[in-house]
């Protein structure tokens, strides 16, 4: 009797073990399933940017926004990973120097006016660098001070005409809904008001300095729905909301002031990866959403060109989308521009005509099984694709 249940005790155990084995697989498979969905298949581009340069950048892991000193051909790059702002010599085509910055570095403003360079950072601080010497010059704590805990500032805009950076800070803290925008004024190198946004995202940020706007996609979800919180900058405060149906968890804005339309780029499922996303076009008249199409995941550039009548819209899932305005309620997606895996952030210098995405180092899988038991891989070193617009 003892030998007949034991018996029975060790195929149980051993029926249990095949059924984990095969859950584990299913869901393995489902998961690889998911995975391999999350990204868009590859279409048809012709006749939308040239390649015509690469540059190598000496960085690891994420980069992030970029800007530029035209008159003296600098662009900077936020190495957010690395905590370093990257100068590059667009003449010449290569990096000429690196600044540690102390915290990540994530949306810098070049300002000709004062040739300073302003960058939040990661640590709840705001710095200046001298256009000259590249060096940190300022620094200026916000709202709670350095460190303070869950405030982590992650984008902004900059009003070059009064001197105003507005700095977009989230709140990590589970619950909280005291995200807010910080005004630096920067002439007077101090912060001068902090507006409260009662939600803990404030993603997607641009300023419409002519209407005296300041439009802010949140990043939270509540419903399925997310929504564009407009802040009047004369009163500082919020004087309406407005949703982004359609287009949940927006992360990265742009305008055309001329026409009276918002973009507002989504970022479908929160993260990096996940396929396509979405282009959301307001009406700032209205508030109206006029259209919703899908563009890139992992949106975190918009750009318009007014002369093109262009937006680009960049993600990160190994393109730049390119839609074109037939009218001011009507676009069409033209194509998209290969760039490279995870070169989320770029941007559009229309002066030159052309577009800087920022590659970071990463994995490239040669072969999608393994072979004589090595699973083939290369590494790809950080680097920017310099494309120039083709009419």
């Amino acid at each position: 009797m003892g030998s007949t249940r034991g018996n029975i005790r060790i195929c149980a155990a051993v029926v249990l073990t095949l059924c984990v084995v095969i859950v584990s697989k299913v869901r393995s498979q489902q998961q690889s399933n998911e995975y391999v969905n999350r990204q868009a298949p590859m279409a048809h581009m012709a006749g939308l940017l040239r390649l015509i340069e690469t540059i190598p950048i000496p960085t690891e892991g994420y980069m992030d926004h970029l800007t530029y000193d035209l008159k003296n051909q600098h662009l900077f790059l936020s190495a957010e990973n690395n905590k370093k702002i990257v100068v590059v010599d667009m003449k010449a085509g290569k990096v000429i120097h690196e600044t540690e910055v102390g915290g990540n570095p994530r949306k810098p403003f070049f300002d000709p006016a004062s040739n300073k360079l302003w960058v939040d950072l990661g640590d709840n601080t705001v710095v200046a660098l001298s256009g000259d010497t590249f060096e940190v010059t300022t620094t200026i704590e916000l709202t709670g001070g350095k460190n303070a805990p869950g405030r982590d500032p992650d984008n902004g805009a900059f009003d070059a005409a009064k001197a105003l950076y507005y700095v977009a800070v989230r709140t990590r803290s589970e619950g909280s809904k005291e995200a807010s925008i910080e005004i630096i004024d920067t002439k007077a190198a101090k912060l001068i008001g902090s507006i409260k946004m009662e939600g803990q995202e404030p993603a997607g940020i641009v300023l419409d300095p002519m209407a005296n706007r300041l439009y802010a996609g949140m990043g939270d979800v509540v419903n399925g729905e997310s929504v564009v919180k407009v802040v009047d900058t004369v009163k500082r405060a919020i004087v309406a909301e407005w949703s982004t149906a359609g287009g949940p968890q927006p992360h990265v804005a742009g305008l055309d002031a001329a026409h009276h339309r918002l973009f507002m780029g989504s970022r479908l499922g929160g993260g990096h990866n996940v396929d396509p996303g979405k282009l959301v076009i307001i009406n700032t008249d209205t508030g109206k959403v006029v259209e919703t199409l899908d563009a890139t995941g992992g949106g975190d550039e918009i750009f318009y060109d007014a002369p093109s009548k262009r937006v680009y819209f960049s993600g990160s899932t190994g393109t730049l989308a390119v839609f074109h305005e037939d009218d001011p309620d009507h676009f069409q997606l033209l194509g998209k521009v290969p760039t490279g895996a995870i070169a989320k952030s770029g941007i559009w210098i229309p002066e030159l005509k052309r577009y800087y995405a920022a590659v970071p180092k990463h994995l490239v899988q040669l072969m999608p099984t393994t072979q004589y038991g090595v699973r083939d891989w290369i590494t790809e070193e950080a680097h920017l694709m310099v494309f120039e617009e083709i009419p």
